[in-house]
């Protein structure tokens, strides 16, 4: 089973929560909970690595990001 983590940021005036870090290549989420970001991501990081739902677990870690250009997507 393989590991995966990802650091959650959020953007404070746009109330986003967003991907900050993946080594899951190629996600690129944003939600408006943590709750739905975790969501979003469980079910969609299995087919991103070519696992099964069972080989993926993923650990999210919140990280504050104050200054996240939303146009850009650069932090």
């Amino acid at each position: 089973m393989m590991s995966y983590v990802v650091k959650v940021g959020f953007e404070e005036s746009e109330r986003r929560y967003f991907v900050l870090y993946s080594d899951i290549p190629g996600l690129n989420i944003e939600a408006d909970t943590f709750e739905e970001f975790v969501a979003i991501a469980r079910d969609v990081a299995p087919e991103l690595v070519g696992e099964h739902d069972e080989g993926c677990r993923i650990r999210f870690e919140r990280e504050y990001a104050p200054n996240r250009d939303f146009a850009t997507g650069i932090v």
